[in-house]
C-alpha cells in the first residue's frame, strides 16, 4: 500500500531502519523470495531475472514492507540498467518527507530519462509518480490521482494500477468516525478488485488495511484469513491480519497470526543475518499479542510477551531510547490493565546521555501516572493532586517542541498522551471527591484527546477514557448514560473481555440481572482460558451461579474434557 510508505501510518519502535542511508545501487541482493504472493506486472526488460526482481519488489511495495521492497527494485536496476520501472520503483519506496529527497528526485529523473520507447502504461506510472517525489504526498495528490485514473481508463486490464491508486486514497478515518476524503473511493476500487482478483495478497491486505479501523471490520475478515495462505511469509501482511482479527473479536486466531509475524521476521533476520532492530513489524506484533493476551485474561502471557518485547530491545547496542520506551510503556499498560499500580510505576529503565527530551518525557508521564493511581487506590488524595500536577506541567513545553523527523518519537505526540493521561488521572481523583459533574467534564476532555490520537504516535499509556467515565457515571448514578459507553466499548472491542465486564456491572447496577447474565457468559468466553486467579472470573461465575445465572449455559475451560467422551476412550 502506498499510504504506508507516503505518510507513517504505525508507530516505530526503532526509529532507523537497517539500510536507510545506504545508496539505492549499493544495497544488498536479496534473494528472490516464495511466500510473498503472485503479483506481476510485465515491464519492459529482456532480462528474466529483473522482471522477478521487479515483481517481487512490487509484491512487498503492495505488503507494505518498503525496506525490502526498495532493494528488490536495486537489484532490477542492476539485473538491467534500462529499465525504468526499476528506479519508478526506488522512486516510490523511498516514501515522503525531506531526508530522503535528492534520492527520490535521481530516482525518478532516472525513470524519466529512460522512459523513451516503453510502453504507454510504464509511461503513465512514471509521470504520476514525478507528482509524489516533486511535491510529495499532500501537494503532488492530485497531479498523481489524475495521472493514475487516466492509466486506468487507457488501461483498464491492469489490476496494479488500480490497486496502487487505492492504496494511496487510503485516508482512514476522522476522529468523529467519519471517512476521509478519498476512503469511500478507495474501498469501492478495492471491493471491484476483490472480485476480479480474489486471489490477489496485495488486494486483501489494502481491504484489511482500509476496513480495520471502519465500524465494519468484519467486512475484511475473509481478506485477513486469507492472507495467512497468500502471504505467509510476509510479517507485514500477517501483522495487519492479526490486527483485524484482533479487532473483530477473534483473540486466539489473532495471537496465532501475530506469532506468525513475529516467527517470519525473526527467520527473515537469521537469514540476512541483521540485528533485532531490522526487524519490520515484530515490536509492534509483539505489543498486540500482549493486548491480545490482556483482553483475554491471559496475564502471565502478556507479561511473557512484554518482557520478550523488552529483552529483543536491550539487545541491540548501543541501546536506543525510543525502543527501551516503548517496550518499558507496553509493560507498563499491561500493569495498569490489571490493575498491578506498583509494578507500572517500577519499570527500572535507565536512559543514556544522549536520549532525546520526548524519550525522557514519555518514560516520566509513564511512571508518573502509575504512582498517581496507586496514590488514588491507596485513599491518598493530596498525593494524586501532587501528580495531577506533575503531569499537567510535563505536557505544555512538548507541545511547542518541533515535529519528529522521520520515525523518531514526536514530542507532540508525547504530550497528547501525557495529557491524556493527566486529564484521565484528575477526572478519577474529582470523582474520589464527590464532584461528579467536574470529574464528568474532565473525563469527556480525556475521552476527546483519545480519540485525536495519532496512530503513528506512542500508545496511550492511562486508562480507557470511556471505561473511567462510565465507572463515574455509574457512581454518580447516572447508570443509562454508563450503559451507552459499555455498549459501545464492547462492539468496538468485541473479543475484549473487560469491556463484557464492564457492560455486565453496568446491568447489575441497573437492576437489570437478566441482561447482566448473557454479558458475564460473553465475559467468561473471552476469558476462556484466562489465569483463574484473577477476581473478575470469580465474580462473574458467583453470580452466574446464582440468580442471574438462570438458563444460562456457563462456558468451561477449554482443557475441560466431558465425562462422556473420557467414558468412550479406548486404551
Amino acid at each position: 500500500m502506498l499510504a504506508r510508505h507516503l505518510r507513517a501510518e504505525d508507530p516505530s519502535v526503532f526509529p532507523i531502519g537497517p539500510w536507510d542511508e545506504v545508496p539505492d545501487l549499493e544495497l544488498s541482493t536479496p534473494p528472490l523470495r516464495e511466500g510473498l504472493g503472485r503479483a506481476h506486472l510485465k515491464v519492459s526488460t529482456r532480462v528474466p531475472l529483473a522482471q522477478s526482481y521487479f515483481d517481487q519488489g512490487l509484491r512487498l511495495l503492495h505488503l507494505g514492507w518498503g525496506a525490502e521492497a526498495r532493494r528488490a527494485f536495486a537489484e532490477a536496476a542492476r539485473q538491467d540498467p534500462g529499465l525504468a520501472m526499476a528506479y519508478w520503483g526506488l522512486a516510490v519506496t523511498r516514501g515522503a518527507g525531506a531526508r530522503h529527497a535528492t534520492a527520490r528526485a535521481e530516482a525518478i529523473n532516472k525513470a524519466l530519462a529512460l522512459s523513451e520507447g516503453v510502453t504507454d502504461a510504464e509511461q503513465r506510472y512514471i509521470v504520476a509518480a514525478t507528482f509524489l517525489a516533486d511535491k510529495g504526498p499532500a501537494n503532488g495528490r492530485h497531479g498523481f490521482v489524475r495521472e493514475m485514473e487516466a492509466l486506468i481508463d487507457r488501461h483498464p486490464e491492469d489490476a496494479e494500477a488500480r490497486l496502487l491508486l487505492a492504496g494511496f486514497l487510503a485516508d482512514g478515518y476522522e476522529p468523529d468516525g467519519r471517512p476521509g476524503q478519498g476512503q469511500p473511493y478507495a474501498q469501492a476500487l478495492l471491493r471491484e478488485l476483490l472480485r476480479t482478483h480474489p486471489h490477489h495478497e496485495g488486494v486483501h491486505h489494502a481491504w484489511v488495511q482500509v476496513m480495520v479501523e471502519s465500524a465494519r471490520p468484519e467486512a475484511a475478515l475473509e481478506s485477513a484469513r486469507r492472507l495467512r495462505l497468500l502471504a505467509p511469509r510476509a510479517g507485514t501482511a500477517l501483522l495487519g491480519s492479526g490486527r483485524l482479527l484482533l479487532r473483530t473479536g477473534h483473540a486466539r486466531e489473532a495471537r496465532e497470526v501475530l506469532e506468525a509475524a513475529v516467527a517470519a521476521d525473526d527467520l527473515w533476520l537469521a537469514q540476512e543475518s541483521l540485528p533485532e532492530s531490522a526487524a519490520p513489524v515484530a515490536g509492534l506484533a509483539l505489543r498486540l499479542l500482549v493486548q491480545a493476551c490482556a483482553d483475554a485474561g491471559r496475564y502471565g502471557e502478556a507479561q511473557g510477551w512484554a518482557r520478550r518485547l523488552r529483552a529483543r530491545v536491550e539487545t541491540v547496542v548501543p541501546h536506543v531510547g525510543q525502543a527501551l520506551v516503548f517496550a518499558a510503556a507496553t509493560l507498563s499498560h499491561l500493569h495498569v490493565r490489571f490493575g498491578y499500580w506498583r509494578a507500572a510505576s517500577e519499570l527500572r529503565v535507565e536512559l543514556g546521555p544522549k536520549a532525546r527530551a520526548a524519550e525522557r518525557a514519555l518514560l516520566t508521564g509513564i511512571e508518573t501516572y502509575a504512582r498517581g493511581l496507586r496514590a488514588l487506590d491507596g485513599g491518598k488524595l493530596v498525593e494524586a493532586e501532587r501528580v495531577c500536577d506533575e503531569l499537567d506541567a510535563l505536557h505544555p513545553p512538548l507541545a511547542e517542541e518541533r515535529k519528529g523527523d522521520n520515525r523518531l518519537l514526536c514530542p507532540r505526540d508525547v504530550a497528547r498522551v501525557v495529557e491524556l493521561a493527566a486529564c484521565e488521572l484528575r477526572g478519577a481523583l474529582e470523582a474520589r471527591h464527590g464532584d461528579f459533574a467536574r470529574a464528568e467534564a474532565t473525563l469527556i476532555k480525556a475521552l476527546r484527546l483519545e480519540r485525536r490520537l495519532r496512530s503513528v504516535g506512542p500508545a496511550a499509556f492511562s486508562r480507557p477514557a470511556r471505561e473511567t467515565l462510565a465507572r463515574v457515571r455509574l457512581r454518580s448514578g447516572r447508570e443509562d448514560k454508563a450503559l451507552e459507553l459499555a455498549e459501545a466499548l464492547v462492539r468496538e472491542r468485541p473479543g475484549c473481555g473487560h469491556a463484557w465486564f464492564l457492560l455486565a456491572e453496568v446491568h447489575i447496577a441497573r437492576g437489570s440481572f437478566a441482561e447482566a447474565a448473557p454479558a458475564f457468559v460473553s465475559f467468561l468466553e473471552c476469558w476462556l482460558d484466562a489465569d483463574p486467579q484473577l477476581p473478575e472470573l470469580r465474580r462473574a461465575r458467583l453470580f452466574l451461579a446464582g440468580r442471574g445465572g438462570l438458563g444460562v449455559e456457563t462456558p468451561r475451560p477449554s482443557n475441560v474434557i466431558e465425562l462422556r467422551a473420557v467414558e468412550s476412550l479406548s486404551y
